[in-house]
């Protein structure tokens, strides 16, 4: 008896809650952070919502601007820097969000991003101006800039000073 009460009770509440469409879903996760157009299908996918449903809300949101690729990219590799990655990973992490490489080069062309200096900041915030003194250390330092994403050429530049 008990039982079955509070399973009329859940059913009851279950069916007040609203249904959501792909489009508040997408608002929804666009008013937290900015993401990709191939993040946002795949979370709305994940969400089993159908796919004519959510190729209308992409559209809609591009049509109105609240979704941008270009946006996102920009706002993505800002956090990305700040953060001291470099631009192998950086890179890296857009195409599997959907961004293509070139569009990444022009953003760094445009922002004028000096590679070199972030690496040093990098390194600097990690080791600080302690001398390599053993080829072991050198190892060492040398895989962290790698695992931060930073091209062999800067690596060497740095590590040699």
């Amino acid at each position: 008896m008990l039982v079955r009460r509070i399973e009329t009770q859940l059913k009851t509440l279950k069916a007040k809650k609203p249904e959501r469409d792909a489009y508040a879903c997408a608002l929804d996760l666009l008013s937290r952070r900015e993401h990709s157009q191939l993040e946002l299908r795949a979370k709305l996918e994940k969400r089993e919502f159908p796919q004519g449903q959510i190729e209308q809300a992409l559209e809609q949101l591009i049509a109105g601007r609240y979704q941008s690729d270009q946006r996102f990219l920009e706002d993505f590799v800002r956090s990305r820097v700040l953060r001291g990655k470099g631009p192998l990973l950086i890179c890296q992490e857009l195409r599997q969000r959907g961004v293509d490489r070139s569009a990444f080069e022009r953003h760094c062309e445009e922002c004028k991003i000096n590679w070199f200096d972030v690496a040093e900041q990098t390194y600097l915030k990690k080791f600080g101006e302690i001398a390599i003194d053993s080829m072991r250390e050198r190892a060492k330092r040398i895989r962290f800039m790698q695992s931060k994403g930073f091209p062999g050429d800067i690596i060497g530049r740095i590590c040699r000073n």
